[in-house]
């Protein structure tokens, strides 16, 4: 009976108590279970901020290459409005300025001949004019031939020797010049050298381009036409024929 007694005591003793091993695995347990529980608690907060922090256009990468597109094709429809809307001399200046023989621009040349026109007074019978086709230089028939004739008059040599010196020039070597011969209305006499005022007015045209290619410009340069009396400056009649202003030579310089 003692010894039951002091089992029993020892039993309840604090000092001889031993705690099941169930015990011990739960405390465990539970303090992983915290832990868990505060690292939810972080991670709850520290969310809303990492959100406020991406980028919106992570989500959407196709609206940079849209906005690519739309800046191209609102520069592409400028640009085709600004073309559509060019003045064509403006566009013909610009394109004979960036031309790679940098050639003269035609309004200039005709500056030049202007004042070779002034310079040898040459201002009743000798006239140049800016067209839709090129710069049209006119020479009335009596200051280069005789009536009749296609052999050039001697005084005729100083001024297409200067003209020969601006057509030689680097700036105007480039350009094809077409020579043509104009008469009036009236028949030539039956003892005329030519048959007729076609014969006549092409004969004109070619002497001249000979004298120019004796100047030293190029041959390829040139093409010689007779218009007879097909392209009048001033209408003929009856009343009016043999107008001294349809008789003459015309270099065409394109």
């Amino acid at each position: 009976m003692i010894s039951r007694i002091m089992c029993m005591c020892a039993i309840n003793s604090p000092l001889c108590s031993v705690r099941p091993n169930g015990s011990s695995s739960a405390a465990r347990t539970a303090a992983r279970a915290g832990k868990s529980e505060r690292q939810r608690k972080a991670m709850q907060i520290e969310m809303p901020e990492l959100l406020r922090r991406q980028p919106a256009a992570d989500d959407q990468p196709w609206l940079l290459s849209f906005s690519d597109l739309v800046t191209l094709l609102l520069a592409f429809f400028v640009l085709f409005f600004a073309i559509s809307q060019v003045d064509q001399s403006k566009f013909e200046m610009i394109m004979e300025y960036f031309s790679e023989s940098r050639q003269m621009p035609l309004h200039k040349l005709e500056e030049k001949l202007q004042q070779l026109i002034a310079e040898y007074q040459l201002q009743e019978s000798v006239d140049v004019e800016l067209t839709k086709d090129g710069l049209l230089l006119n020479f009335q028939d009596k200051i280069l031939f005789a009536s009749g004739r296609a052999e050039l008059k001697e005084e005729a040599g100083p001024v297409l020797d200067a003209i020969a010196a601006i057509f030689r020039t680097p700036e105007v070597a480039d350009r094809s010049i077409q020579v043509e011969g104009h008469t009036d209305t009236l028949p030539l006499s039956k003892n005329a050298i030519y048959p007729s005022n076609w014969e006549l007015s092409t004969a004109r045209s070619a002497r001249v381009i000979r004298y120019l290619i004796d100047r030293g410009l190029v041959p390829q340069r040139f093409v010689a036409v007779g218009f007879a009396d097909t392209r009048l400056r001033e209408p003929e009649d009856e009343a009016r024929r043999g107008l001294p202003v349809n008789r003459r030579v015309s270099l065409l310089v394109k």
